[in-house]
């Protein structure tokens, strides 16, 4: 896996192998809407697997994808991949909402999220090759980016992510010894 990208989702993965599949599933602040540990973490592997399928669809074509970037998307990724700033509270888009998923032990939840990650880089690796520095496949809100722009920002939504997941864990070792 790229540095970028493991450096950023390496730390989540070693916060999440240790949990039990009771202390994955609880939300912090119940009924609050909150995601508990394991859906932090099912979001990002819903998130790469959406850039995953956009990157193969590109790579197919094998056209570049045209710039048609508006300019609420530019000043969305001026903001996240340019300042690396990503603000919290605003609600995910709904393809990225974990709302189905097996509960699972940490560790096997984290091996699952850093091989969603890894199949994603293998296809950032193979867009690299077919466009070079080109763009290589469109976001939802911040339009097409290159390859460096996609690792940059599922590495700023992961460190985003982060302490949302310590919190989520903080809480469940301290429900599950009330």
């Amino acid at each position: 896996m790229h540095p970028v990208l493991k450096s950023a989702l390496q730390p989540l993965a070693d916060e999440m192998s240790p949990l039990s599949q009771e202390e994955a599933q609880i939300p912090p602040t119940p009924g609050q809407g909150r995601w508990c540990a394991q859906q932090i973490l099912e979001h990002l592997i819903l998130s790469y697997e959406l850039t995953s399928n956009e990157l193969s669809k590109q790579i197919k074509s094998g056209r570049i994808p045209r710039n048609r970037r508006n300019l609420l998307e530019f000043l969305l990724r001026v903001q996240t991949i340019g300042l690396g700033y990503m603000p919290s509270g605003i609600p995910s888009m709904r393809a990225l909402r974990p709302s189905e998923f097996v509960p699972e032990a940490g560790a096997a939840v984290a091996a699952r999220f850093l091989a969603a990650a890894e199949e994603m880089d293998v296809l950032l690796v193979a867009c690299r090759k077919t466009f070079g520095i080109q763009a290589c496949g469109e976001h939802p809100f911040f339009g097409v980016m290159r390859v460096d722009e996609w690792r940059r920002y599922h590495a700023i939504h992961a460190r985003h992510h982060l302490p949302q997941l310590r919190e989520a864990i903080r809480f469940a070792r301290s429900a599950k010894t009330a």
